[in-house]
């Protein structure tokens, strides 16, 4: 039984180059043989360039195409997920939210984390106020807490009411109802399955992409519009 291996024509260069490496060495045997010593040394380099230059080619020229190098999600943004509402917005050391013009929330990176102010609360009720991450005044049926280096909560009678997750570099989670001031009055906005404003809603689930408005206080309008004003 014959067993023939077909000859790839994309290697013939190689197959050329190893057949004159063969000959060379051959010939440099034969010079050693009658005692031509210079020409011996030369037909030895050039079978051993030959043979170096064919496997050199043989390993750049005919290697797999290498599949793609999948990147991390590009720098230049961040997404806010506010009541399971994605907010895409444009990279920023510092993220102010308001309605109708009017701050409720900002979110510090300025320094080596994130620092948090503003006043939440639940049930059209303003339970406690946060400033960098400290709370200067709450009732006292609400407890705050830190339970790991990434996550900051708030508690009222056992029952989740404030949370902020910045578990990712280019990602923050916000969950509550945010108001003006320490007392009792209509929420301003709230992140709880999904965005609701007076004037406007979104549902969870829903992307909305801001990075082509650059930086500024990102203002929920009366219209229902979501937009960045240029601060």
């Amino acid at each position: 039984m014959i067993l023939v291996v077909p000859m790839d024509p994309q290697f013939l260069p190689e197959a050329g180059l190893l057949i004159a490496g063969l000959f060379a060495a051959a010939a440099a045997v034969h010079f050693l043989i009658v005692r031509h010593y210079k020409n011996a040394v030369r037909a030895a380099a050039v079978g051993v360039a030959s043979v170096a230059l064919a496997f050199v080619l043989a390993k750049t020229l005919h290697n797999p195409a290498r599949p793609p190098v999948l990147r991390p999600a590009a720098e230049n943004s961040m997404s806010l997920v506010l009541g399971d509402v994605v907010l895409r917005v444009a990279a920023s050391d510092r993220y102010v939210l308001s309605v109708a013009g009017e701050q409720f929330l900002e979110l510090d990176l300025r320094r080596s984390g994130l620092a948090v102010s503003c006043v939440a609360g639940a049930d059209n009720r303003a339970a406690t106020g946060i400033t960098q991450n400290t709370f200067p005044f709450r009732w006292a049926d609400v407890r705050p807490s830190s339970p790991d280096s990434h996550t900051l909560l708030v508690e009222e009678n056992g029952r989740d009411i404030f949370k902020v997750d910045y578990s990712e570099p280019q990602r923050i989670e916000v969950m509550g109802q945010f108001f003006r001031r320490r007392s009792a009055e209509q929420a301003l906005v709230s992140f709880q399955k999904g965005i609701h404003w007076n004037g406007g809603r979104v549902p969870p689930g829903t992307v909305v992409d801001l990075r082509s408005q650059g930086k500024g206080m990102i203002d929920f309008g009366p219209s229902g519009s979501i937009q960045v004003r240029p601060g």
